[in-house]
């Protein structure tokens, strides 16, 4: 038994007998139509018998087991905490400043144009994929990192609107920051929620090619802590917060050794000369510093070292980065691996030869074409 992955996902194939590949080196599937019972009539050609792909129901119960797992941990949390909203608090409400300066209104523009863009692509690039659905296996699935890009510049969007207008901003405890009531921008820990799984499915699913269960240990590893050190905020005293924050840094230390084995496993098992291999794993290695710089701003605004206006700056900016990052990366990574394709199409395709004969001596004259049948 064989398997491959392409960008889209995995592909397992069966070798019966006789020779050739259906499959392009990098492990995309080739241009195939199946029948019910998933038996072209290029795998009887090639001696290939394709089997198609399994577990799609177990994958979407470790989905669902995702968004139980973080709504459960978080209603816990918020339980626990009860946090009191930032308009609630004088004090709070003073040291407010809503970040809706010319840099947060250029970050707007941004994520709006990248949107636009995106949504854009993906309406047109699925509109011209029609005709290959069902001679293509797994072309739709090729579809969904554009789709959660859109949804992660989406809740950007929204967050940035809601901070300025001073929705779900709460107060911390009393203490922290060596301040009392000290605004903390909720809004900006519950888009990481929502994207920050996103930013690891398609690193660790879509670029880095691993099945879905060993993307999902540290995927919900992340968001538990990203849960954690935002009840830290609201925990008194101080210094049990101070235990929270440190549970989540052993936490993302862990996630981050199995991002490296992401990394590891993906070059162990695919070839040298895949499009944009290098890519794809500084992709993944890249989130886990991105991850570093976010927790280093939190500390320095729990311990009171940047003020509020300047740490929900900072995360937007961050926050901004990180998406259109992962937007060009993939842009790179979807054209690189259509030109490998469409080469091996070109290379393994039965061409015959064909020889140009020139009628007459002007240069200007048509060429009359000469073809001879290939030879096998």
């Amino acid at each position: 038994m064989n398997q491959g992955s392409g960008l889209g996902g995995s592909v397992s194939y069966t070798r019966v007998a006789g020779g050739g590949d259906m499959f392009d080196k990098g492990g995309a599937p080739a241009l195939v139509h199946l029948g019910e019972e998933g038996v072209s009539e290029a795998s009887l050609r090639t001696g290939h018998r394709l089997v198609k792909p399994e577990g799609e129901a177990g994958e979407w119960r470790i989905v669902i087991q995702w968004i139980a797992i973080t709504v459960t941990t978080f209603a816990a949390a918020y339980m626990l905490v009860k946090p009191a909203a930032c308009r609630d608090d004088p004090v709070c409400e003073g040291m407010h400043e809503a970040p809706w300066n010319a840099f947060s209104s250029y970050a707007l523009c941004a994520l709006t144009t990248a949107f636009c863009i995106e949504t854009t692509s993906l309406r047109l690039t699925w509109r011209s994929a029609q005709p290959l659905i069902g001679m293509v296996r797994g072309v739709e699935s090729t579809f969904v990192p554009p789709l959660l890009l859109c949804v992660a510049f989406t809740v950007l969007i929204m967050e940035n609107v809601s901070i300025a207008g001073l929705h779900f901003v709460h107060a911390c405890a009393h203490g922290v920051a060596g301040v009392n009531g000290r605004p903390m921008y909720s809004a900006i820990y519950a888009e990481w929620l929502v994207t920050v799984p996103m930013l690891l499915i398609l690193a660790g699913k879509f670029a880095l090619q691993r099945p879905l269960k060993q993307v999902s240990r540290p995927l919900v590893v992340t968001n538990v802590y990203i849960i954690f050190s935002w009840a830290a905020h609201f925990v008194e005293p101080v210094p049990i917060g101070w235990a929270l924050i440190l549970i989540s840094l052993v936490m993302y230390v862990w996630a981050s050794v199995d991002m490296a084995i992401w990394v590891r496993d993906f070059r162990a098992s695919t070839r040298y000369d895949l499009p944009s291999r290098d890519l794809r794993c500084v992709l993944t290695l890249g989130l886990v510093v991105i991850f570093l710089a976010y927790g280093l701003m939190y500390l320095a605004a729990y311990m009171g070292m940047i003020s509020p206006h300047t740490e929900v700056s900072a995360f937007i900016t961050m926050n901004v980065v990180a998406k259109l990052g992962m937007l060009v990366a993939f842009v790179g990574i979807r054209w690189s691996q259509f030109f490998d394709l469409l080469v091996d199409l070109l290379i393994n395709k039965q061409t015959p030869f064909s020889r140009q004969s020139a009628v007459g001596d002007d240069a200007g004259e048509v060429e009359q074409p000469s073809t001879l049948p290939m030879v096998h």
